[in-house]
């Protein structure tokens, strides 16, 4: 029998403008993709609940706005984050060379009591634009180099 006590866990998605991470949000908890792009002001959250195991866990999923005038907001969206997934764009190299500074940023905001060991989700999205043509980030190489493997 799943116990009845629900876990709540608070996932940040962060990454460069226009990488998708509203439209992953959109599609992981909705099961709704748009190719309308409307970009994210500040911040938003959905929720999903999941089952692992006998535990329920309420996933809070925070999108935030990949500008760059919009991290200054990022200590009050980060703080008490149990997981971050670190979005690039796999035709866009520079989304992927940025992946780094985002990580850094979220640990200095976010202020992780155990930072070495903070748990980081890394996505490479937009695998179907162009038929893959036009893609420009390998796995695993390029993610090998980022965080120094």
């Amino acid at each position: 029998m799943a116990s009845r006590r629900r876990m709540l866990l608070k996932v940040i998605i962060l990454g460069d403008s226009g990488v998708g991470k509203t439209s992953l949000m959109n599609q992981y908890v909705n099961r709704k993709f748009s190719n309308q792009y409307k970009a994210t002001i500040g911040a938003d959250f959905l929720t999903k609940e999941i089952q692992f195991e006998d535990r329920l866990f309420t996933l809070q999923i925070w999108d935030t706005a990949g500008q760059e005038r919009f991290q200054s907001l990022g200590v009050a969206f980060y703080r008490g984050a149990d997981c971050c997934v670190l979005v690039y764009d796999v035709n866009v190299m520079k989304s992927f060379d940025n992946l780094n500074n985002w990580r850094e940023e979220f640990l200095i905001q976010a202020g992780p009591s155990d930072p070495e060991n903070f748990p980081f989700v890394v996505l490479g999205n937009k695998i179907d634009v162009d038929g893959g043509n036009s893609r420009v980030v390998r796995w695993p190489a390029y993610l090998l180099m980022l965080f120094g493997f």
